[in-house]
């Protein structure tokens, strides 16, 4: 399993193909979203966040393609968050991404998440970032707890999630996970993919 790392803008178009098409089979096909008739590509998934500056961490398997995935960008407060008028000026004035469509394939590695999580707190750091938030469902509530993960819960409409999933937010310092994955590292797409070319079918894949 390789993490990749790219930019919307910088990412070949057949990854980006690949990468529409897994978040469609998860998000739009096993969690039921919704897709907006004006983003709607047949069999893929995209969204108004898929600017060209959001950078992408990508788990690409040699055998199952892509098992996982993370969007990372500047998050922005939305006006209707139940944050105090004190919390949002002390939270406006730091330095915040927000990961969403995160996503893995724990029949594929159990451990996934954790990695993609480490990778991209490794990232925000580099860049400069003191917290991520993120939606949180129960399974990776549960999870956060069985790897001490340090996390706080947020109050409603912090981000823009579907489903009313609610939001945390998580600290770029993370020991447990810094003791499993140190020393991993990230990779370009054509260091994973050198002919981009090549399409695994989804079909050979069971999903």
């Amino acid at each position: 399993m390789k993490i990749i790392q790219t930019k919307l803008k910088d990412m070949p178009s057949s990854l980006l193909a690949e990468l529409g098409s897994y978040r469609y089979s998860v998000f739009a096909r096993e969690e039921g979203w919704s897709i907006p008739s004006r983003l709607s590509t047949p069999g893929q998934e995209y969204d108004r966040f898929d600017r060209s500056d959001v950078c992408w961490l990508i788990a690409w398997h040699a055998q199952h393609g892509i098992c996982g995935c993370a969007r990372l960008m500047k998050w922005q407060c939305p006006e209707n968050s139940e944050l105090s008028d004190a919390d949002r000026e002390s939270l406006d004035g730091g330095q915040i991404w927000e990961m969403s469509r995160f996503s893995a394939r724990l029949e594929i590695d159990s451990e996934l998440p954790l990695n993609i999580l480490w990778h991209a707190l490794q990232l925000a750091e580099q860049s400069g970032i003191s917290n991520l938030f993120s939606a949180a469902t129960p399974m990776l509530e549960n999870m956060f707890g069985q790897y001490q993960v340090n996390y706080l819960q947020l109050p409603p409409g912090v981000i823009q999630s579907e489903d009313n999933l609610f939001a945390v937010r998580i600290p770029i310092s993370q020991p447990h996970l810094a003791s499993r994955f140190h020393g991993s590292r990230r990779f370009k797409p054509e260091e994973v993919l050198p002919s981009l070319g090549v399409s695994i079918s989804w079909g050979m894949r069971g999903r």
